[in-house]
């Protein structure tokens, strides 16, 4: 980013400048450019006070090369260009150095510039204890933290983050490593896979959400294949077994009949043969006996068969005597 400021003037306007005016910065005492490659730059300035007096400069402006080894990182978020403010960014930047436990001077700010109507990127690097941290793992924890378990935690709502770094030749170059298996787009910020390699979605969309060439394209249309016939197994299982039990809860029903609205020949029909009243057919006391009133009935049997045998061998023994004494 590069600042020009002019003291004592009331507003200016840059003739030619090749990349991003920021916060509105051509018409305040103090010029934000940003985006900016490596090269020399020529800047004719005008200024005009409110008296209509104005005066021309010429500053040249060289953009070096970054010494910290080009590890940069693309952050985008949801917020016009138009819309942020100095302010803004620096507290953006105060809250990446807190989440990344580093200082505040550690997050070097390398451009800012709007990527659509309602995004802005956001490009940076981080100054670690050992160095400046690498574009990919700086991007994985970013990627873990801001899309994923802490998402409201920047003042702005991130968008993505990839990993890139600026050529010298001025072009874009994108550093995912595609697992050793493929070639990043620099356009896109995506791994565009060798034949017979595809993406791990599941690092994809429940890891670090980085790019990759992790998986082999029959081993994943294998293990495709065997999900859903696992899927398929067990829901037919669980189906068949809830069928069998239903089937064996209605074979198990008894039924049962009220005899009160039989007719006299059904009736006829369901009692036992010789009078003999057995307990299964006893159901109300209208029609059938209880076991205490039929032990009732065969004990006032048996009482009389008894007196009966007992008179009998009575008048037999009598006869004999009679005979006897006659």
């Amino acid at each position: 980013m590069l600042l020009a400021k002019l003291v004592g003037s009331r507003n200016y306007s840059v003739l030619s400048f090749p990349q991003d005016v920021l916060y509105g910065s051509e018409q305040q005492a103090s010029l934000y450019l940003a985006n900016l490659v490596e090269g020399t730059y020529l800047f004719q300035l005008r200024v005009t006070d409110t008296q209509g007096r104005s005066s021309t400069a010429t500053s040249t402006v060289e953009v070096r090369p970054d010494p910290g080894g080009r590890e940069e990182v693309e952050m985008e978020m949801l917020v016009a260009l138009a819309q942020v403010s100095v302010s803004q960014k620096d507290t953006v930047l105060r809250q990446l150095a807190a989440l990344l436990h580093v200082l505040d001077n550690d997050i070097h700010l390398r451009g800012l510039w709007g990527h659509s109507d309602l995004s802005t990127v956001l490009r940076f690097s981080v100054q670690g204890p050992e160095g400046t941290v690498p574009g990919p793992k700086l991007a994985s924890v970013l990627r873990g933290q801001l899309l994923r378990e802490k998402t409201d935690y920047l003042l702005f709502r991130v968008l993505r983050v990839d990993t890139v770094s600026v050529h010298p030749t001025s072009h874009t170059v994108c550093l995912l490593r595609c697992s050793g298996r493929g070639t990043c787009d620099p356009i896109t910020k995506e791994c565009v896979c060798d034949p017979f390699w595809t993406e791990n979605l599941i690092r994809r969309f429940f890891g670090d959400g980085e790019s990759n060439c992790e998986w082999r394209v029959l081993y994943f249309i294998l293990s495709f294949f065997m999900v859903i016939v696992f899927i398929v197994t067990v829901t037919w299982t669980c189906v068949y077994c809830c069928k069998r039990r239903r089937r064996t809860k209605v074979g198990k029903k008894t039924k049962y009949t009220i005899l009160d609205n039989m007719d006299e020949q059904e009736k006829m029909e369901l009692r036992p043969k010789y009078n003999i009243k057995h307990r299964s057919t006893e159901h109300n006391s209208s029609l059938m006996m209880s076991e205490s009133e039929l032990d009732s009935d065969q004990d006032t049997i048996f009482s009389r068969d008894r007196q009966v045998r007992s008179r009998n061998r009575t008048n037999v023994q009598a006869a004999r005597n009679g005979n006897t004494y006659g």
